[in-house]
């Protein structure tokens, strides 16, 4: 079973490489990875061109309206049974794709897969696990929270063939409106237990951009759905939550520490009603897998394990048994 990565990017050679080694590491799992630049002009073209005859890559580069058309565009070219996509600042984890392939293998009637996932900072720093992931529940998902972490989430082709294309509309809340029609499809998921990605946050990420934009948007993207009545849909109060705490830790971040002693002290105080409101149900679970992951394997940055084998990466050549068709 063949499994498609479609990683858009735009001027992230700060983190393209890292992104790619996750998913050469991946081992012998028949893959293909399409990477769709949109014509970038930092150092992106020159760390690509090292990679440029390995058969599992293919490098497109090529002006796009932005990231949501480069991606329509990869997942309808893409070869795979298994789609995904992969933005150049986040990563695969050590064995993800063999452990999505086991699950869809597994049982048939599966259509999409996600697991959990690791926050990490700009310098690959592991800072804690995302603890909103949940199981596939629909009214969990289209009235509470989206907690599905996008980089960890793999579909049939038949899943995009019936809910594509990504919507160019939403620049902000296109992966979760995208998620939420597999759930209004009557789609059926697995969650895995176990990390599958790691999700980088820092301040100049798209989700961090916008604040009132994305606020609105996500606003209509929730109003528009059906079967409650709007009073009573906990997603409005999530994300109006979320946006006064995004909007505070923008203004924390301020150079100037007369604007930042307020958001100091309420802050900490947000972030608990935050937990309370949402309420994620795997928390606990999710906290306890993350610690005895640090005992056994884990590392404090992302580049110890990237950087642990490097004979794989610098003989990558010689690993071509494993042909996709």
């Amino acid at each position: 079973m063949l499994i498609s990565i479609i990683m858009p990017t735009y001027n992230q050679g700060a983190f393209i490489e890292k992104a790619l080694k996750s998913v050469l590491l991946q081992g012998n799992v028949q893959y293909e990875l399409l990477i769709y630049d949109a014509c970038s002009d930092d150092n992106t073209s020159e760390i690509l061109s090292k990679y440029s005859d390995h058969e599992r890559i293919k490098w497109i580069r090529e002006e796009d309206d932005g990231q949501i058309d480069a991606l329509n565009r990869g997942l309808d070219n893409a070869k795979g049974e298994v789609l995904a996509w992969l933005n150049s600042d986040d990563l695969l984890l050590p064995n993800a794709l063999e452990g999505i392939l086991n699950a869809l293998s597994s049982d048939q009637d599966t259509d999409f897969v996600y697991g959990d996932a690791l926050e990490i900072g700009y310098d690959g720093t592991v800072y804690y696990p995302n603890v909103f992931t949940e199981n596939p529940v629909a009214e969990r998902y289209l009235f509470s929270h989206n907690f599905i972490c996008q980089p960890t989430c793999f579909f049939k082709r038949a899943v995009w063939d019936a809910a594509k294309p990504l919507d160019a509309d939403r620049a902000w809340t296109f992966d979760y409106t995208f998620f939420a029609s597999f759930f209004s499809l009557g789609l059926k998921g697995q969650r895995l237990n176990r990390f599958i990605a790691a999700n980088r946050q820092y301040p100049e990420t798209k989700t961090n951009q916008g604040l009132f934009k994305r606020y609105l948007e996500q606003m209509r993207m929730i109003l528009s759905r059906t079967g409650r009545p709007t009073w009573s849909r906990k997603a409005l109060a999530v994300y109006s939550l979320e946006a006064v705490i995004k909007s505070l830790e923008s203004w924390h971040s301020s150079d100037e520490a007369s604007l930042r002693s307020l958001p100091r002290m309420v802050l900490p105080k947000l972030h608990e009603w935050f937990l309370k409101l949402v309420n994620p149900l795997e928390r606990e679970a999710i906290i306890s897998r993350f610690q005895e992951w640090q005992s056994t394997e884990g590392w404090a940055n992302i580049d110890e394990w990237l950087e642990k084998d490097p004979a794989i990466l610098n003989n990558y050549r010689d690993r071509r048994s494993t042909r996709y068709g």
